[in-house]
């Protein structure tokens, strides 16, 4: 086998394992970046009266202006009635107007200032007298907002590998230094 056809396979290998496994470099997610500390209302909460506010508190400072919480009331209906604010250093308040009785649903994805991000969902009801169940509208809601790797990073990234994969090659079938001519 020459050396050209092990460096092909080399950068192909390289290029492949870049791609195929999920490393940090795809998922900037979890306890890295911060985690949910607390939320008003709490999760599972059964509330007599509706909140005018949904708080969320967490162990590292969010990003509000890159992050985003939506507040469902039902299937299509948003409670959000205003921009999601800084509560505090570690906290971000999402105001609603919730008129109804029923199950609500609140989906997050908050960006952390010192990087990584994090998804979820909580559930509370107001007026029902029970704790609200959880289930696939709570998957659905977390689901829509992962929005996975921006075009711009996946692009970036590729870039990244295909010049790695470019400099092995390189390396690899490049000419031995050359010798002196003996007589």
């Amino acid at each position: 086998m020459s050396r050209r056809t092990v460096a092909v396979g080399l950068a192909l290998a390289a290029v492949l394992v870049a791609v195929v496994s999920p490393g940090t470099a795809w998922a900037r997610r979890g306890p890295a970046g911060g985690r949910v500390a607390a939320s008003s209302p709490a999760d599972a909460a059964v509330l007599a009266a509706a909140p005018s506010e949904v708080v969320l508190t967490f162990t590292a400072p969010p990003d509000p202006t890159r992050s985003h919480v939506t507040v469902w009331t039902g299937p299509g209906a948003s409670a959000n009635t205003g921009p999601l604010r800084a509560a505090g250093r570690h906290a971000l308040s999402q105001p609603v107007d919730i008129t109804a009785s029923g199950d609500v649903t609140v989906a997050y994805h908050v960006v952390f200032t010192g990087g990584g991000e994090i998804t979820g969902t909580l559930r509370y009801s107001v007026g029902t007298g029970r704790t609200p169940p959880a289930g696939p509208r709570s998957q659905a809601a977390a689901s829509a907002h992962d929005h996975g790797v921006d075009p711009l990073g996946g692009a970036l990234l590729g870039a990244d590998v295909a010049v790695l994969a470019g400099v092995v090659v390189l390396l690899l079938v490049r000419p031995g230094p050359r010798r002196p001519a003996t007589r």
